[in-house]
């Protein structure tokens, strides 16, 4: 090819690089079908509000909810209402509240917590820490398509 400086064998390299950046997205690709997923976490048999809970399918993506005061939850993933079909590994957490003394803290921050009432030893974690895994957490759901029963009751012990 006399004149372009470009041989044949660089437009096919050229056209080739080309295709695989703009091609080869994911953007093309349609969502995972999602089913409803919805239910209650209970510790010791009360109902726990504020927690994450998050459904994670074994190579898809994780879908979560947050409890309210009754403990129940509804999931969505990547935005849309529901998880992914199939089993999944689920966590539960719950941060805790107030958590005392950090390291931070002048002793006059200390002596007024102390005045307030406040304790001065860390929070501890309102549910056990193990739920709050995929490496530690026992708890399971398998979501099927007919949304129906996806209702789950998660009853967490010590």
């Amino acid at each position: 090819m006399a004149g372009t400086g470009i041989t044949p064998h660089w437009k096919w390299i050229v056209g080739l690089f080309l295709f695989a950046a703009v091609g080869c997205g994911s953007e093309g690709t349609p969502p995972r079908k999602l089913a409803p997923a919805k239910g209650v976490v209970k510790y010791k048999g009360e109902p726990i509000g504020g927690a994450t809970v998050l459904f994670s399918p074994a190579d898809g993506t994780p879908g979560n909810g947050m409890t309210d005061d009754a403990g129940n939850f509804v999931i969505t993933t990547g935005g849309r209402a529901g998880a992914e079909l199939g089993k999944c590994k689920v966590m539960v957490s719950k941060p805790a509240a107030g958590a005392g003394a950090r390291p931070d803290m002048t002793p006059k921050d200390m002596e007024e917590m102390i005045k307030a009432g406040k304790s001065l030893a860390p929070a501890k974690d309102p549910i056990p820490t193990r739920y709050a895994t995929e490496k530690t957490s026992p708890l399971e759901a398998e979501i099927s398509a007919d949304g129906e029963s996806n209702v789950f009751e998660f009853n967490l012990v010590d």
